[in-house]
């Protein structure tokens, strides 16, 4: 795990910024935050429901709402596409709440806890759907329950961001205290691909039930990592914040997306995340009817495995993301591992295969490195653009600003869902015959292939153009204390 004594990106800020008066006056209250490594594990604990929030119902929805209970997979996609879509309206909304909320605890803890409750009872009544209810009904179902887990979550996830963004002003180590979240991400990781495994085991008398119990302890980790932040963290909540106007909502929306580094991050990661998720759902019946010729249980140790390897991979990669993001800046890792996850997506063509079915566990291997070092440094970034939102606005607008990043995000995520279910209906594929046709495994290989490949394509050449710098952050950041000086002298 990276050292919390990480020096300041100095090394690249030309002679000429070094040398501005006021480099030389900066105020004592002004200088780099440095976070401790008990305030940076207690505020990463906090990964576990971002984790948890963002991916849970993906990984089971196909097993559980398809498989056991016969709904098909479009329209488990149509219901998963729902709740992104309030989440226009949800995320923004509470993202303003939350930037303008005064209170003696913060702009972002009560809104954290109430998230935190309302996910927890919500995923554990999502599973409870009486199994002899008509498709129809389950579908209304999963939307009502998953629309309200979602609201939890954006009450939970945009105040969390927003509270991390603003926990240190010094550009390395915010990459230091987002790269602690991103190791109790991948090793919080491990456990959620094992999750379609633990539910079907012969203890359980069949999936809703082990569905069923899992959501209980999948409640209890809700709630654990929203109160451990909680408590543990403290909110950089000065004077000027407390005493700034209060932002109008679509006034804060409109000037997020003045920032041109904010839409280019924002465009390059939620078209890679969508252009992978979207095949999801191909990939897990490709493996099912054609690389495991319908042997269940092979699949779920599959998916098991692979999720894990995504993970080790993932936590091995962290030091060498952290060590290239010092030497070279944030922007040139972020490329790199771009690059990885595209080869690794093209890759799925010759590795998902019958004859070699352990192959895709390489494709899982080299995915699991470029989606850290992309979440992990998107983080430190977004971090950058609410200092530049600050030079440009004068207001501190963490929570908007990640409000806008998540919804895009959770679009490219869970949006895809609905997507994913037309474009399995498109290469033929039907959930009630017990075999496919060649014509269709040969469709499913190459969607699995070509379209996540084609939009990680994409991504990489929006990010080409991403112009914050280690000089250009730390320029900032000289503007911003020569303006908070001359505010303090008139004051």
């Amino acid at each position: 795990m990276p050292d919390e004594t990480c020096p300041a990106a100095t090394e690249n800020i030309p002679a000429a910024v070094k040398s501005l008066p006021e480099a030389a006056a900066v105020r004592p209250e002004a200088r780099p935050h440095r976070i401790s490594r008990k305030e940076k594990s207690a505020y990463s604990l906090g990964a576990l429901n971002d984790l948890i929030m963002n991916n849970i119902l993906n990984n089971l929805i196909n097993p559980v709402y398809n498989l056991a209970l016969h709904v098909s997979p479009d329209l488990t996609g149509y219901a998963m596409a729902v709740p992104r879509a309030w989440d226009a309206i949800s995320d923004p909304l509470v993202a303003s709440w939350s930037d303008n909320f005064r209170s003696k605890w913060g702009r972002r803890k009560p809104f954290m806890l109430i998230g935190a409750l309302i996910s927890a009872a919500s995923f554990i009544g999502i599973w409870l759907v009486p199994p002899h209810w008509g498709s129809m009904a389950m579908v209304w179902y999963l939307i009502l329950l998953s629309v309200i887990f979602y609201t939890g979550n954006t009450f939970f996830l945009v105040p969390y961001n927003g509270f991390g963004y603003a926990l240190s002003d010094d550009y390395n180590e915010r990459t230091a205290l987002f790269a602690y979240k991103a190791v109790v991400g991948s090793v919080g990781g491990f456990l959620l691909p094992w999750c379609y495994w633990f539910i079907t085991r012969p203890f359980f008398s069949d999936t809703i039930e082990g569905v069923r119990f899992l959501s209980i302890g999948v409640a209890a980790v809700i709630l654990l990592s929203c109160l451990v932040p909680v408590l543990f963290c403290r909110e950089r909540y000065d004077h000027r914040i407390a005493q700034q106007e209060k932002i109008p909502l679509f006034q804060g929306i409109r000037d997020s997306l003045k920032l041109k580094p904010f839409v280019l991050l924002i465009a390059s990661v939620s078209i890679m995340f969508m252009s992978i998720f979207v095949v999801s759902g191909i990939g897990f019946f490709l493996n099912v009817c054609y690389v495991f010729d319908y042997d269940e249980d092979a699949v779920a140790v599959m998916t098991g495995l692979a999720g894990t390897l995504w993970k080790v991979s993932s936590l091995l990669s962290i030091p060498l993301i952290f060590f290239l993001s010092r030497k070279f800046g944030k922007k040139t890792p972020y490329l790199l591992s771009m690059a990885l996850a595209w080869f690794a997506a093209l890759s799925a063509w010759w590795f998902m295969t019958p004859e070699n079915p352990y192959l895709q566990l390489i494709m899982q291997g080299l995915l699991g490195p470029g989606f850290t070092c992309v979440l992990m440094l998107t983080d430190s970034m977004m971090a950058d653009i609410c200092d530049l939102d600050e030079l440009k606005t004068g207001k501190r607008r963490e929570a908007m600003l990640g409000a806008i990043y998540g919804w895009f995000l959770k679009v490219g995520v869970t949006g895809s869902a609905a997507v994913s279910g037309v474009l399995l209906l498109w290469t033929g594929f039907d959930i009630d015959l017990p075999a496919q046709s060649a014509e269709t495994i040969l469709k499913m290989r190459l969607y699995m292939a070509l379209i996540p490949a084609a939009g990680v394509l994409v991504s990489l050449a929006l990010m080409a153009f991403y112009p914050l710098t280690s000089a250009r952050v730390a320029e900032i950041k000289l503007e911003l204390e020569k303006r908070k000086a001359e505010e303090s002298a008139q004051a």
